[in-house]
């Protein structure tokens, strides 16, 4: 429950401090005084957005702190997931600097407003005249009967579930269109494999080609100067490079005694010797091995044109090219065969998934069908005990044949307030006044299936008085048996029902003006009932009444 409520600097509130006890709490207080303040400045502890027009004092911040205790709502999981730290006490705070910058905490751990508005949601809930419009959505009404069935759990394996398909799908239709791009390439792709395959061709091979034809082409010629070349150098002839080298190496070989550069001159000449001896022996292998060969040089050409033939068919500069081309046809195929697996396993478990989600949307729709009946019969005595005994409420449900947030179901709340009037469309048949008083069963049937600690229902009065006001009173007091309820009401017979009573003013000081609020005593109460029964030139009789009335509730609580 809210235990207390503290602003600072907000509209035209300087500064409050609000306790709140349990049971039932009224607010009243003229048009205009602040009410709705009041209620903004909650609606920031609840995570709403904020910006620098709600500070009264545009050179300070704005602080709303709200104390609630929480014992009783078994919170710890969700504080620990948070990482807060628990208090059965909690302390939300929330901040507005002068720049507009807002910033939030919960037992003063700095908190972003998904979490504030996580944790708050568990906390308070408002209902507001205006929430009779959430009447006209399809998704509130489903809501609000799954929340009367306690079909909480299915509801978010339902939604899970949903979520997972609809991600299984978008991935499904993603693998299907690159599967079909694959396609196209696939069979050019095995042909383009078998052709290069059987082509059999090999790094560096049009190089060692080229090269041959070109020994082969100029086969004569090269012989021819081998052969001269390894007479020049090994010929027994006296002016051969040999001959002349030992020459050489006889006369210079007595200086070796000399030392120094003379023993260099010999191993200069001897590693010369040497390799004139190698390189003979080189050419004249060499010279063999050139042949002449028509028959082979043709062979190499035709390989060549192939390998050309190949190139410029692959748009390839080279072998290396038509290489890499046959490696990324080999990849392209294998990726196409594991997609075209991926796709027939994701295709089943697409299916299971949908067959998942068919079921859960049974489950859903056949525990709505079951909660229904005592749903209608909650609502009629209800609102048989309002006063509108010639209402009739009634909920149908139909399948859409498609799967959405909240199941393949659309509801539809009927309500006729005369005898005789077949029930319609509540959003087009009942008048505010009814609405609100709809809502308010509704609230109270929904918060006897599922724990609400503190509701506030601000204004939800409008359009209503006499005999039925008296009716939503009680029901109000029925439903603060088990629940802090916060009533911002206009109407004396809810005033005076409440355990609390507290008044929004203005007040003037300095030419400026604040909101205030106090609590009032019982002799208060009694004049500000009074007041509101007969206004400002209240009788007598007014105030007899309004003590009649406050003594009546008193009892009651007391009971």
């Amino acid at each position: 429950m809210l235990t207390s409520l503290q602003i600072e600097n907000y509209a035209i509130i300087r500064s409050l401090e609000i306790p709140f006890q349990q049971g039932l709490i009224v607010i009243t207080g003229e048009t205009g005084a602040g009410k709705s303040i009041l209620m903004g400045a909650l609606s920031l502890i609840l995570g709403n957005r904020a910006d620098t027009d709600v500070l009264f004092d545009k050179s300070r911040k704005c602080i709303v702190e709200a104390t609630f205790d929480i014992r009783q709502l078994h919170l710890q999981p969700l504080f620990e997931q948070y990482d807060l730290d628990y208090q059965d006490d909690t302390l939300i705070r929330r901040e507005i600097n002068e720049h507009g910058k807002s910033r939030a905490f919960i037992n003063d751990t700095p908190v972003n407003l998904n979490i504030l508005k996580s944790v708050s949601a568990l906390l308070v809930d408002i209902h507001s005249q205006h929430q009779t419009l959430m009447l006209q959505n399809a998704d509130f009404r489903l809501r609000l009967i799954d929340q009367f069935a306690q079909n909480q759990q299915v509801a978010s394996q339902y939604q899970q579930t949903l979520r997972q398909w609809h991600q299984k799908k978008s991935a499904l239709e993603t693998l299907k269109e690159k599967c079909t791009e694959e396609a196209q390439h696939y069979h050019y792709n095995l042909f383009t494999i078998e052709e290069l395959e059987k082509a059999e061709i090999k790094a560096g091979e049009q190089e060692e080609i080229e090269s041959r034809i070109q020994e082969l082409s100029h086969a004569e010629a090269i012989k021819s100067h081998l052969y001269n070349a390894t007479g020049i150098l090994s010929e027994q002839e006296s002016d051969n490079i040999l001959y002349m080298m030992k020459r050489l190496q006889q006369e210079c070989r007595p200086l070796e005694n000399m030392g120094g550069d003379y023993v260099a001159f010999n191993q200069r000449i001897e590693n010369l010797l040497t390799e004139t001896q190698d390189l003979a022996y080189e050419m004249s292998r060499k010279n063999d091995s050139v042949e002449v060969n028509p028959a082979l040089t043709e062979q190499l050409n035709e390989r060549l044109d192939t390998l050309f033939t190949l190139q410029k068919k692959y748009d390839a500069t080279n072998n290396e090219g038509l290489l890499q081309l046959l490696e990324n046809a080999r990849q392209e195929v294998a990726q196409y065969s594991d997609n075209k697996e991926q796709l027939t396993e994701m295709e089943k478990e697409t299916q299971t998934l949908e067959s998942e989600v068919r079921n859960l949307a049974a489950e859903l729709s056949e525990t709505r069908q079951k909660a229904i009946p005592q749903l209608v019969t909650a609502m009629q005595e209800r609102l048989h005990r309002l006063g509108m005994t010639d209402s009739r409420f009634n909920v149908t449900l139909t399948s859409t044949g498609d799967y959405r947030e909240n199941g393949s179901d659309t509801a539809a709340f009927l309500f006729s307030a005369n005898a005789g009037v077949e029930p319609a469309d509540i959003t087009k048949i009942a008048s505010g006044g009814e609405m609100s008083r709809i809502m308010l069963c509704l609230k109270s049937i929904i918060s006897d299936s599922m724990f609400l600690p503190t509701i506030i229902f601000d204004e939800i009065d409008t359009g209503i008085s006499g005999e039925t006001a008296s009716k939503v009173a009680q029901m109000m007091q029925l439903l603060a048996e088990n629940h802090q309820v916060i009533a911002i009401t206009h109407l004396p017979q809810i005033a005076a029902s409440g355990n609390q009573h507290l008044l929004v003013y203005k007040q003037t000081t300095d030419n400026q003006t604040y909101t205030n609020i106090k609590e009032l005593e019982m002799h208060e109460r009694e004049e500000m009932i009074a007041t509101m029964m007969s206004g400002e030139n209240r009788t007598e009789s007014a105030v007899a009444t309004a003590r009649e009335m406050l003594k009546s509730t008193q009892t009651k609580h007391n009971q």
